[in-house]
């Protein structure tokens, strides 16, 4: 069975960078959401507790089930519960949440979710008559990763936001913290808020514009299947559906037991060191040799440059079922 090997060395190193660009490992939210990107959240909590990390984002109430005895501060992101800190995405949502404590979302410029900056004091009302705290405003930056005005602008809306709610809230009793950047945000500029969500940057696979440098971080999920079979392979022999691969000499090739059920995509023409031989079938694929066990990808990156996608959509694809270790 194909199967992950999760590096705690790399994990590690990846916080401490993450700890030195936000001044403190207390400044860092972790975002867990969508099974850690992949990674396990079941397998990575335990070791960001373990490092000192007290705070993190999750998609939905499901995962915050999961970790609620590991972190001091959990933030749902969708979806509300009267234990946990919940955040609403418009005055719609905040009508209707069951939670007790909110983080209210303010939509700086990306248009995806989020009130709009004049509204917060709405919110603030609207919070206060339905007995809620209001813990915090948060907004997200669209285009941290790439070299453009967009961040600085969005930056300058959401400071409008933050000295709106600091001269309000006192009025309702609500002492709301703050918090924008992103792993790109924090990469490219350090702290500026009261914490970061640091979600692709723990995992090692943050990509940004060449200009901003090498982040220094290290990828901690890598790929990995078993052999199934091995044969000979004849001169003009051809390989797999399609017959799309042509052998140009007698050779010998191996099956093993990774295909696109275990989230390697159809489209991938090369594992960690040899080419892929012919396409890759549901539940396998053939590599050159004899190998007992291969590296399918040891860095998601390479994998979405060649896909033509990001290393996020390499990391969620890949499905619970697939067995994760630690090493």
């Amino acid at each position: 069975m194909a199967y992950i090997k999760i590096d705690k060395e790399a994990l590690y190193h990846n916080l401490q960078k993450s700890a030195l660009k936000a001044g403190s490992i207390d400044k860092i939210a972790a975002v867990l959401k969508d099974n850690a990107y992949g990674h396990s959240i079941g397998i990575v909590a335990p070791l960001l507790k373990e490092f000192g990390i007290s705070k993190a984002v999750v998609r939905d109430v499901k995962e915050a089930e999961k970790i609620r005895s590991l972190f001091d501060y959990i933030l749902v992101l969708n979806g509300s519960h009267p234990d946990f800190i919940c955040a609403v995405n418009s005055l719609q949502e905040l009508e209707k949440t069951a939670a007790k404590r909110v983080e209210i979302k303010v939509d700086t410029g990306m248009h995806r979710n989020g009130i709009d900056a004049d509204e917060v004091g709405k919110a603030f009302d609207m919070a206060a008559k339905r007995g809620l705290e209001v813990v915090g405003l948060f907004t997200h930056y669209r285009s941290a990763d790439v070299l453009s005005s967009e961040l600085f602008w969005q930056k300058k809306a959401f400071e409008r936001v933050k000295k709106i709610a600091c001269e309000i809230a006192p009025g309702y009793g609500f002492s709301p913290h703050f918090h924008s950047q992103n792993s790109a945000a924090l990469f490219r500029e350090g702290l500026e808020d009261d914490f970061a969500r640091v979600g692709i940057a723990l995992y090692g696979a943050l990509e940004m514009d060449e200009v901003f440098g090498d982040s220094g971080l290290k990828p901690v999920l890598s790929l990995w299947a078993e052999k199934i079979a091995t044969r000979g392979l004849k001169k003009g022999q051809r390989v797999g559906y399609g017959g799309e691969y042509e052998a140009k000499e007698d050779m010998v090739i191996s099956t093993y037991d990774a295909g696109y059920a275990d989230g390697v995509f159809r489209s991938l023409k090369r594992a960690e060191t040899e080419d892929i031989i012919g396409r890759i079938s549901m539940d396998n694929l053939c590599l050159k040799g004899d190998k007992r066990n291969v590296c399918i990808f040891k860095d998601a990156r390479d994998v979405a440059k060649q896909c033509h996608t990001i290393a996020y959509e390499v990391l969620v694809k890949l499905p619970s079922h697939l067995k994760r270790v630690i090493i």
